[in-house]
């Protein structure tokens, strides 16, 4: 039986925190679970610790982002584990989800990494299968979708907030890029993982997403990191993406914002892609 490692990184929640450890406890095949506090006060750190007191944990001195926790927990676990499962705190993973992911990810070692089918939290509706290239910006496939999938290689990369990744190809590959601080760390890695011939893979197993419940969808930050990040990993990955994501996703997104009168907003967007086209990175100032 392969080893697994469940990293959850948390910063000042433990509501959604707990739901998803219980659930990462419950799974049909056994997996140890790594709690990266992410400089969150004592006494959220001190609760976990009582309500898990098999889980281990590591406590962060600050805030490193979603990149720099999982980076971390990685770190501590690499060596002593087959494959890495990187969990968000707002997801919860149904029990047979580890059985199916890793049943795929034997079948062929040229896989890098996999997810499950994420659904929004309580409803059977498909948030993400994967992404897709889409007008220069790799946006969600299949979400809002009621269907049936089976296991099979996304049309780009895979989402980061439910991913099972073989820990050979971490070593081979390298981690998350801390300088992005949070949001598309994992299309970064993805686009290395494809660039070094590995594959990826959405499987049929199922998770559940409260979407953006730390950050928030749409907040000042979501936006800033959403847009600079993008250019900055569109950047690295070639003059071609950069230039499709220049010419395209400022229209976008200015259109969802003018839309869904968020106009006061767009300043935070703005802001992320002056700096990503500025090469600006780490965590916003």
């Amino acid at each position: 039986m392969k080893t697994v490692y469940a990293i959850v990184v948390n910063y000042n929640n433990i509501q959604d925190t707990t739901e998803c450890i219980k659930s990462l406890l419950s799974q049909s095949y056994p997996c140890k679970v790594l709690l990266v506090d992410n400089g969150s006060e004592v006494e959220v750190v001190e609760k976990l610790r009582r309500a898990f007191p098999d889980v281990e944990v590591l406590r962060l001195a600050e805030n490193l982002g979603y990149a720099g926790g999982c980076n971390a927990g990685i770190r501590r676990v690499i060596d002593r584990a087959d494959y890495v499962f990187l969990v968000n705190n707002d997801v919860v993973v149904e029990r047979d989800a580890l059985d199916r992911m890793i049943e795929e990810m034997e079948r062929d070692k040229r896989i890098a990494a996999c997810q499950p089918v994420v659904k929004y939290y309580g409803e059977d509706v498909i948030w993400s299968a994967g992404t897709q290239l889409f007008l220069g910006y790799p946006r969600l496939y299949l979400k809002d979708k009621r269907c049936k999938v089976e296991p099979f290689e996304p049309p780009f990369g895979l989402v980061g907030c439910a991913m099972l990744v073989r820990t050979s190809a971490l070593k081979d590959i390298g981690l998350f890029d801390e300088s992005l601080f949070m949001m598309h760390e994992e299309t970064d890695w993805c686009i290395r993982a494809k660039k070094k011939g590995y594959k990826l893979l959405v499987c049929n197993a199922v998770a559940y997403h409260k979407v953006s419940r730390s950050i928030g969808l749409f907040s000042p930050d979501y936006l800033y990191y959403i847009s600079r990040n993008w250019f900055v990993v569109a950047r690295k990955a070639g003059i071609v993406m950069f230039l499709y994501a220049l010419l395209t996703e400022p229209l976008r997104i200015a259109y969802y914002l003018l839309k869904t009168k968020k106009k006061r907003d767009i300043v935070h967007y703005l802001t992320g892609i002056a700096h990503g086209i500025a090469g600006v990175r780490g965590k916003r100032c």
